[in-house]
């Protein structure tokens, strides 16, 4: 939460001329609520439950039409085991690092979690945010792109 992945996955798509999918919208435009709402209204686990769901919906859809694609991740998405390894084994994933001082900045306090740093690590590229824009953050990710 917080290092820009909607922005910068909407801007990195326009570069690239790609597909461009925010999970948490997909799952809003599916479910008729937003993540917050049904964390709210159905607990987390369910909510985990429907975007592992969904993530599997959007990367098979995309592999048999062979259309490339943008897909931006809820912060917690990778956290899931088995959605880890989709992700890990079936895409590229870019970890977009920001520093404890930049997420402060950011967000409300303790609306971040370190925790998952260690999981983050384990993507396939890193590009670091701090003192970029999103449009900035995707010229950079783009070429790392291009090159796999």
């Amino acid at each position: 939460m917080g290092s820009g992945k909607s922005s910068t996955g909407s801007e990195l798509a326009g570069l690239l001329g790609w597909e461009f999918i925010d999970l948490d919208r997909y799952i809003e435009g599916k479910i008729g609520r937003s993540p917050e709402q049904i964390i709210a209204q159905d607990g987390e686990t369910r909510f985990r439950a429907m975007e592992a769901e969904a993530l599997r919906d959007v990367v098979i859809m995309h592999q048999l039409t062979g259309e490339n694609l943008v897909l931006a991740l809820g912060g917690g998405t990778i956290m899931t085991t088995s959605v880890r390894r989709l992700i890990l084994e079936d895409t590229l994933c870019v970890y977009l690092r920001t520093s404890s001082e930049e997420l402060r900045k950011r967000l409300a306090e303790g609306r971040w979690n370190p925790e998952r740093l260690p999981v983050y690590e384990l993507a396939g590229l890193t590009v670091v945010t701090d003192g970029k824009t999103p449009r900035e953050v995707a010229e950079e990710i783009r070429p790392l792109i291009e090159e796999k």
